[in-house]
């Protein structure tokens, strides 16, 4: 099992960069990947469309992909658009 760190701020402004480096290391891995949120600062609802691009990269390449310490931020945006289940 793999365990990637994201770290600093997850807003509209950071996103894309950040994005951009997770999808180029999971395009390497098998198995299952853990994405730890727990040293992430800030988050907007990119936050949550950065976590769901990643999930759907990672189903088509096979990959099991999970979420740790997602921010209370995040959860309650998920919950707030109805896709909480994704953040399990």
């Amino acid at each position: 099992m793999t365990e990637i760190a994201v770290e600093g701020d997850l807003l509209f402004s950071t996103v894309v960069a950040k994005r951009d480096a997770l999808l180029k290391q999971l395009q390497s891995l098998q198995g299952i990947c853990r994405l730890n949120f727990a040293a992430v600062d800030r988050v907007d609802s990119s936050a949550l469309s950065l976590w769901l691009c990643c999930l759907r990269y990672a189903q088509k390449r096979g990959l099991t992909l999970e979420i740790i310490n997602p921010p209370d931020d995040l959860r309650s945006i998920a919950q707030l658009v109805g896709v909480d289940e994704q953040l399990h």
